[in-house]
């Protein structure tokens, strides 16, 4: 496979994550947040929420985020939180493997952040990647989180370098 030359303004084919980027994905991009500092952290934000775990925190201390982006799946194990069935004004239905930003996941997260309303994304496959995407569409100044499996809660106030990183990330994918 090929690397990509620049990143496309819209993704028309799959990227792939090669396996030498996955221990860059796998440590920290932001700050690490204990879980009774998040009400205060998230106060007022928009807030993009990627993962299970991380969704159903959310919803349990009455923080409804702008976006959740969930698989239905927590450690390779398949989970249903019934309030993660509950939320969303909006539901989009997307298909993207592990490993993986399809053009539909691209799309869906740019369609539901543009949004006005609350909406939720159910993966089929594995939603991890979508904080690239997320980052990168979220206006400056939103708040992505996501879970980091045996670490915590992971948020990134999004801003120019967090965006620059995550473009960085995408020109290093496979198409």
């Amino acid at each position: 496979m090929r690397k990509m030359a620049s990143m496309p303004s819209e993704l028309d084919k799959p990227l792939r994550l090669p396996a030498s980027l996955r221990p860059e994905l796998q440590r920290v991009h932001g700050e690490l947040v204990p879980e009774d500092e998040l009400k205060e952290k998230l106060s007022g934000k928009i807030v993009i929420a990627v993962g299970d775990v991380v969704t159903y925190t959310l919803l349990r201390m009455h923080i409804a985020p702008k976006v959740a982006i969930v698989d239905y799946r927590t450690k390779r194990e398949d989970v249903v939180f019934e309030e993660i069935r509950k939320f969303g004004e909006e539901v989009y239905r997307v298909r993207n493997p592990a490993g993986y930003i399809t053009p539909e996941l691209w799309n869906a997260v740019k369609k539901a952040i543009e949004s006005p309303g609350k909406v939720r994304i159910d993966v089929d496959g594995e939603e991890d990647l979508a904080v690239i995407p997320a980052v990168l569409f979220a206006p400056e100044g939103a708040i992505v989180i996501y879970g980091m499996p045996n670490t915590g809660v992971v948020s990134i106030t999004v801003n120019e370098e967090h965006k620059r990183n995550a473009r960085r990330i995408i020109e290093q994918m496979e198409v």
